[in-house]
């Protein structure tokens, strides 16, 4: 449940990777001054309590023509006594033609379910992760292909008291050990690699859990997803910088085989990852981005996902039969404008009881 937040600090798996051979004739940009970013981050939900953290980077341009890298450390400590902790790399060299992601995260985490998996019910579970994994892609052509590699090794384990703990031995979702490595096939046509305004970016990967490997269980997990921007002057204030921005998302995952602690879950704001899973997962995501002046910025966003295939009893869903909408507003800040590194507090809103305030790193996608 937690391993998808923790592989989303480094890109793992859902990457967002860079910028054209448009832009490659020309710097991309200074190196930043002042090197070191060190910012807050804070989430409220009603599944993990009240969270604070830091993130704490190091930011440096291997390259002319390269984005800005970064390697950094995010941690993070909620009133239900969680606790994540992570390490990690984003690489940019050669023109940004060679992109390498790097992660090693820890995370114990005491979730409160109002509505554990759907149930009504309401539930505690402690969650153990420990993951470290890469992703590595490198240019294949000038018009945007790319293609690499990637692997991540996960040790999960969820805990529970009583009667709960029995029941998710009996169902199979008591976490897994695993041992996953994927190909990459990627098109990407942004203009900009952290703060995209126009262009596309596609990308199909997988991940093959094998027993071969050292894991304890063998499955597949593929993910398909889109992401494109556009600007919008009809929303843009005539003091802004920059033109407003709209980022359309559409983005699945499905699996073959795997234990119930793999399944697909919500990945929408104001939804806690593995509180509602099924075999089969997709969503629609609009993010709309208005600059303002100083380098602030409102951002508004709104998506519905699915969840289709199999649930954990093993009935059949169709899309129809589990719908999540999300929608949320809140405010931007351009924290080092030099590599486009940016902060948002939002407020987001989910169906039932699920929502969530956040203080984070980059745009969502």
């Amino acid at each position: 449940m937690r391993q998808a937040t923790l592989l989303a600090i480094s890109g793992l798996p859902c990457g967002v990777i860079a910028e054209e051979s448009e832009r490659l004739a020309e710097p991309a940009g200074a190196a930043p001054e002042k090197p070191w970013l060190i910012t807050p981050t804070v989430s409220s939900n009603p599944k993990l309590g009240a969270e604070v953290g830091v993130l704490a980077a190091y930011l440096k341009q291997l390259d002319a023509h390269s984005t800005p890298s970064m390697t950094g450390l995010s941690a993070t400590y909620s009133d239900t006594d969680s606790s994540t902790l992570a390490l990690f790399s984003q690489l940019y060299w050669g023109g940004d033609g060679h992109r390498l992601a790097l992660l090693a995260a820890t995370a114990e985490v005491n979730n409160e379910y109002d509505d554990f998996l759907g149930s009504g019910q309401s539930a505690e579970t402690r969650d153990s992760v420990h993951t470290v994994g890469f992703r590595y892609l490198t240019r294949l052509s000038a018009g945007g292909w790319f293609a690499g590699a990637q692997a991540v090794s996960t040790n999960y384990v969820i805990g529970a008291d009583g009667a709960l703990n029995g029941l998710l031995n009996q169902i199979g979702l008591s976490g897994f050990d695993a041992i996953g490595i994927g190909l990459v096939l990627e098109h990407d046509a942004t203009n900009h690699q952290r703060d995209p305004s126009s262009g596309h970016r596609f990308t199909l990967h997988n991940f093959a859990y094998r027993e071969s490997l050292g894991g304890e269980s063998s499955f597949d997990v593929g993910y398909a997803q889109m992401n494109w921007y556009t600007t919008s002057r009809a929303l843009t204030s005539t003091r802004a910088p920059q033109a407003a921005v709209i980022g359309v998302q559409i983005k699945g995952r499905l699996t073959n085989d795997a234990p119930l602690s793999g399944y697909s879950s919500v990945s929408l704001p104001g939804y806690t990852v593995g509180n509602y899973l099924a075999t089969r997962y997709s969503h629609v995501l609009v993010d709309g981005r208005i600059p303002l002046s100083g380098g602030f910025g409102v951002v508004a966003f709104a998506g519905v996902g699915c969840l289709y295939g199999h649930d954990i009893a093993q009935r059949s869903l169709s899309c129809g039969d589990a719908v999540y909408p999300s929608a949320g507003f809140g405010l931007s800040y351009m924290l080092k404008k030099e590599a486009s590194i940016v902060i948002r507090l939002e407020l987001a809103k989910g169906k039932n009881d699920n929502e969530a305030l956040y203080l984070r790193f980059g745009h969502s996608f």
